[in-house]
């Protein structure tokens, strides 16, 4: 799987595959090193090997602006940094520091004596992991996915890591682990997310082979492994970071377009080929590198919208009347202009272009590239309806859309007294007519961090909590939780809060125990059942709601044949599902219309003994055998249940 120069053009290298030509890169007895600084008026080589020496050796620039060295000597796992000055006289003052490898796969850490930390870059060995499940044996449907942040998940090395995630993830069902961003960065409490190096694996956790084992660990047990990167934005730093690296803004936009003021941040200059490439190759590193069988691309707003997280007017404003035609044949596949009376602009005026244009670049190359590859849009505004669509349909490309805003307003209906809400407002959120596939994120370290808290401490039951996740696991798409959900973890997300550990396994209390149990039972049902493998919206169509008794229903599709049959054959897998919104213990009666007159068995009951404990409702076989006379099914529904129903196989 690891991509070879063999057969590959210098051009196809540098486009799609920077990391095989720019960095450092040992050949027998000989290590190249290379690094792009157009602007730099010297380079020089710094390692230990001359004792750290800033003018020793020097590199030699060619016409492309990338910089040269070559030593005759076998430097793997060495440590070294570039000299970089520029005495241009455009700076007010000349240029010089010591600077990392862009490309480093891993960096060394170590603190000084006035207490500043120091970074190296590390000459890596990409043959020196033996892969043993470097790919994982089935595809990425069906999926659930479980995000977790390495230190507060376990605070080992990786393979330790590793082996937890298989013990607890693997146990539970989740087909994928989703990792928040495990990139280099100077600033532990940023989650992740203010990368400095992003081509350089996080050193807190080991090293690149360790962080190498643990995906191939996760994949020897049938897990997949996807990693949260942001594309948009880095961290200014120049220890481990890329800001002002050749004295310019290489990599970042100059002035107010190149910072994100909230994040205090610095935002990737995109429309630059170098740049672009350097990211696009990002993905592809990731997979063919290090075994990545797909990414969440963080705060995609950030990235296509100039208005976002800037300020009200602290952004550059399109004019409408010059815009280019590929700029508006793009917008218009995605969705179109429209006018915003609450802001007073019009949306091309606020949509970064060159943003857009990136990420539908980028996965028109991962398509070639990495066809094996995902890629997952996390987007809160959701006002492009095609970001998960091909980029041939006119899309972006995406694979997955993660609405974040949707997690956002199904909560807060939740928290909405039952005799006050509105079926049609839960129904309108989970029915549209997208042709996206989505990631279902029941929780997200965003929805329990930063004054907000963990599912169970806002819902204030696991009863409720069992339901949604019902909910999640049901409807199409990837269901999403993350870390501590499956026990009922409380309070909210910090890095300096670890889970629980002590609340699984045999201490924990009884609700923790049937809130794993439910996570356990719906992932068998995922991987079990085919209606639950298809993720597109088509597989779902409403059946029918009592906004008056506080019920809806859908049906979830085993097959392509939706209505257009009656026959039992065409209908074997189909799922119909029915949630009952209120926990009042009064008679709620229901008819479920159903595609085939049969008999019907329970797959899936919320209220079981086993998800909620004995009450007087529950007394009973929770997965009985109902006949559909006609096309009907008539049941009572109980507090809170959600309840699924299948067709009883034929003996």
């Amino acid at each position: 799987m690891t991509v070879s120069k063999q057969g590959l053009s210098p051009e196809t290298i540098e486009r799609d595959y920077p990391y095989l030509y720019f960095g450092a890169h040992v050949n027998r007895n000989q290590t190249v090193f290379r690094v792009y600084a157009p602007n730099a008026t010297g380079v020089w080589l710094m390692r230990e090997g001359n004792n750290w020496s800033q003018k020793a050796e020097s590199l030699t620039k060619n016409h492309d602006g990338v910089w040269e060295i070559t030593i005759e000597e076998d430097l793997t796992y060495c440590q070294y940094k570039y000299w970089i000055e520029n005495n241009s006289d455009y700076l007010e003052t000349p240029y010089q520091m010591a600077r990392i490898d862009p490309f480093s796969p891993q960096l060394a850490s170590s603190w000084n004596g006035n207490g500043t930390r120091n970074f190296n870059s590390i000459v890596g060995d990409r043959h020196a992991f033996d892969w043993t499940h470097k790919k994982l044996e089935k595809g990425h449907e069906p999926m659930s996915i479980y995000e977790m942040h390495l230190s507060t998940f376990h605070d080992g090395n990786y393979r330790d890591i590793a082996h937890k995630i298989v013990e607890h993830v693997g146990y539970l069902g989740f087909t994928h682990v989703q990792i928040m961003p495990p990139l280099q960065t100077p600033i532990h409490e940023s989650w992740g997310y203010l990368v400095g190096c992003p081509y350089a694996i996080y050193e807190r956790h080991g090293t690149i082979d360790d962080f190498k084992y643990l995906v191939n660990h996760c994949h020897k047990n049938g897990i997949g492994v996807i990693v949260d990167v942001p594309l948009g934005f880095g961290i200014q730093d120049w220890d481990c970071g890329l800001g002002n690296y050749d004295g310019t803004d290489l990599y970042h936009h100059s002035g107010a377009k190149g910072w994100n003021n909230q994040w205090q941040s610095r935002i990737y200059n995109i429309g630059d080929t170098y740049v672009k490439n350097y990211l696009a190759g990002l993905c592809t590193y990731l997979h063919h590198e290090l075994g990545i069988d797909g990414v969440r691309i963080d705060a995609v707003s950030a990235q296509i919208f100039y208005d976002y997280d800037r300020g009200f007017w602290d952004w550059p404003k399109n004019d409408r009347e010059v815009m280019p035609m590929e700029n508006w044949d793009l917008f218009n596949s995605l969705g179109g202009d429209r006018y915003f009376d609450d802001r007073g602009y019009w949306l091309s005026e606020a949509v970064d272009f060159a943003g857009l244009l990136f990420l539908r670049d980028l996965h028109a190359r991962l398509n070639y590239t990495a066809p094996d590859f995902f890629t997952i849009a996390e987007e809160s505004r959701r006002v492009f309806p095609r970001l998960a669509c091909s980029v041939e349909e006119g899309g972006l490309g995406f694979t997955y859309a993660q609405n974040m805003g949707e997690m956002h307003r199904i909560r807060k209906y939740l928290q909405i007294p039952v005799g006050d809400r509105k079926i049609e407002h839960i129904e309108i959120l989970i029915h549209n007519n997208s042709a996206e596939k989505m990631v279902n994120a029941m929780n997200t370290h965003d929805e329990c961090a930063n004054g907000k808290t963990r599912l169970l401490t806002e819902l204030g039951s696991h009863i409720p909590l069992i339901g949604l996740a019902a909910l999640c696991w049901f409807r199409p798409g990837a269901p999403m939780i993350f870390q501590g959900d499956e026990f009922g973890e409380e309070g909210y997300f910090d890095i300096s809060h670890p889970l629980n550990w002590s609340r699984t396994g045999e201490y924990a209390a009884l609700h923790e125990q049937q809130i794993t149990n439910n996570f356990y039972d719906l992932n068998k049902l995922l991987n079990n059942e085919p209606a639950l493998a298809r993720q597109e919206i088509s597989s779902m169509i409403r059946n029918g709601s009592n906004n008056e008794r506080k019920w809806f229903s859908f049906i979830r599709w085993g097959s392509n044949v939706g209505f257009e049959s009656n026959r039992w054959e065409d209908h074997e897998h189909d799922i119909i599902f029915v949630r009952n919104e209120t926990h009042y213990m009064v008679e709620c009666k229901a008819e479920i219309y159903v595609p085939v007159g049969a008999e019907y068995q329970v797959i899936y009951n919320s209220i079981d003994q086993r998800y909620i404990g004995n009450h007087d409702y529950n007394q009973h076989d929770p997965y009985w055998i109902i006949n559909a006379g006609g096309q009907f099914m008539y049941i009572d529904l109980l507090p809170y249940q959600n309840i699924a129903f299948k067709l009883k196989p034929r003996s």
